[in-house]
């Protein structure tokens, strides 16, 4: 199936072809995934009265992409595990951060670094401040257990949004309907109409009760089952707002869950570095010419999470070399071993997580179990005298290397 294209693009290549009987012979192969999943398709930005069942061929390159998933988790996880234990917390927190903020501007909603990291400190207690983003953090957070979801009923929806973007929704903006929207919405812009969703909650309210019986089916493999689900949330739109953020987060869950929790965090950031790709492939699907055929979509995603582990994977590599690189630094020029252990801590907080503030030094001192505490204190402040730490913020108290020291040993 070199090439294999949607049906649209296959009655360019063979113009004379019968294309409802490509489309029978794609629908029927004994190798098809048969959803319960119903649409409408569009034409020339008007929904279409006619119904498909979305169906995908598993075709080879899902195949590989599938597998080459599989393999780039296990080394995710193994490179992971190898980090010391700072530097594979200050990681996880980066990785996050970039996802948080990265799943808001999809939808245009601008967060800042300082407020996506003060809703997860508030999101793990470090924090008694109330933080815009504390309850979209605290969700996201479960992925690092590997929580899983679960949906078995339309109020279960509803209780994972309104948790995920408390204070998020302008008043306006909210559910109207008994549990999801009930009015009037268009997917596009100014000049083009992707898709119009069924407009009430009792019409679509049925399709998203589909939508859970998909979910908990088994039978399907999951990643496939992951990125179908994905876009049918999309494509029932349920509420006025939120719906991308909801939809990917409940995407998130479902590859940390199955996969690892690193992988999961890195789907909205590269969603977003490739919308247009994601959006032309959505409106792919719903093309009146395509009938229902997401084995393309399917595809696309499997490519964006695939970037998105080997960039992980690189990033992975190259701080672990410049951690070993500045470990060789810190020996030679501090002959002190506990000042030593201090800056290699700090180093790792630099390298892994460089748009956080440093290290609390609570954080610190919980790192450094074979230092005393009033010894480690002592090393904080000698070092902050010293204009080799500086602090970022009194309370909590907190420190990072300071961008002198970073220049003068060649380590930015």
């Amino acid at each position: 199936m070199a090439n294999y294209h949607n049906l649209k693009v296959f009655k360019y290549e063979h113009p004379t072809a019968n294309i409802k009987a490509e489309y029978q012979n794609r629908f029927n192969s004994p190798t098809s995934i048969i959803t319960n999943l119903k649409i409408n398709p569009m034409r020339k930005g008007i929904k279409q009265a006619t119904v498909f069942p979305l169906f995908l061929l598993p075709i080879q390159e899902i195949l590989r992409l599938q597998d080459q998933i599989q393999q780039n988790s296990t080394e995710i996880t193994k490179l992971m595990a190898e980090l010391p234990g700072i530097a594979s917390s200050q990681m996880f927190l980066n990785t996050l951060s970039n996802e948080i903020r990265s799943t808001n501007e999809i939808e245009g909603v601008k967060t800042t670094n300082k407020e996506v990291n003060q809703a997860i400190a508030a999101a793990q207690n470090r924090s008694e401040e109330k933080s815009r983003l504390q309850s979209f953090a605290k969700m996201y957070l479960k992925i690092q257990n590997r929580e899983n979801l679960q949906i078995r009923s339309l109020e279960d929806i509803r209780k994972i949004y309104d948790f995920l973007l408390a204070g998020e929704i302008s008043p306006d903006r909210i559910p109207d309907g008994k549990l999801f929207r009930n009015r009037f919405v268009r997917i596009g812009n100014e000049t083009n109409t992707v898709h119009l969703p069924k407009e009430f909650e009792a019409d679509f309210s049925p399709d998203l009760i589909d939508w859970i019986s998909f979910i908990n089916d088994d039978t399907v493999p999951f990643l496939i089952k992951t990125f179908i689900a994905h876009y049918y949330f999309e494509y029932i739109h349920p509420f006025n707002d939120g719906n991308g953020r909801t939809g990917r987060y409940i995407a998130c869950v479902y590859i940390g869950y199955k996969l690892d929790p690193m992988t999961a965090i890195t789907f909205s950031s590269e969603i977003n570095k490739n919308r247009n790709k994601y959006y032309s492939a959505f409106q792919e699907v719903g093309d009146e010419r395509n009938m229902g055929e997401i084995t393309f979509f399917v595809l696309e995603m499997m490519k964006i999470l695939a970037k998105g582990q080997i960039a992980l994977i690189q990033k992975f590599r190259e701080n672990s070399r410049r951690l070993d690189a500045i470990g060789a630094t810190l020996k030679r020029t501090f002959t002190d071993e506990n000042v030593r252990e201090v800056l290699f801590i700090y180093a790792q907080s630099f390298l892994f997580n460089d748009i956080s503030d440093g290290l609390e030094d609570r954080e610190l001192q919980l790192a450094t179990t074979n230092i005393a505490n009033t010894k480690t204190r002592r090393i904080l402040d000698s070092l902050t005298k010293d204009n080799i730490l500086e602090v970022t913020k009194h309370s909590p108290l907190t420190r990072k290397l300071t961008q002198d020291f970073l220049v003068k040993n060649d380590l930015e």
